[in-house]
């Protein structure tokens, strides 16, 4: 018995245009710009739209596209929530994290 491959419409990225306020979210394509859309919805999205997230693609796509990280766009309490929701163990959050929480670069006491 074939497994049919499952095909997403187009215009499913279209219920995440509140999300994408710097590009035109209506020719984002759900095959092609997946980590793009995977990132910004668990960055930015609401419990429904990770809701919709996981409808969409799946836990395993969506957990492989996060082990993809798209530098300074999570602050630290929704990385730590992203990555117990995914169960990912281990992570280097400094390539996640936004750059106002990094380590500073020189020390300020005198």
């Amino acid at each position: 018995m074939k497994k049919k491959k499952m095909s997403l419409p187009q215009n499913n990225a279209a219920q995440f245009r509140h999300l994408f306020w710097f590009l035109n979210a209506g020719k984002l394509d759900v095959s092609q710009d997946k980590n793009l859309i995977i990132h910004q919805v668990l960055s930015h999205g609401s419990m429904d739209d990770v809701r919709r997230l996981f409808q969409m693609y799946g836990q395993p796509t969506i957990r492989r596209e996060f082990k993809k990280p798209k530098p300074g766009l999570y602050y630290p309490s929704i990385l730590n929530f992203v990555q117990y929701l995914l169960g990912v163990k281990k992570l280097d959050k400094k390539k996640y994290l936004k750059k106002i929480y990094a380590a500073p670069l020189r020390n300020f006491r005198r």
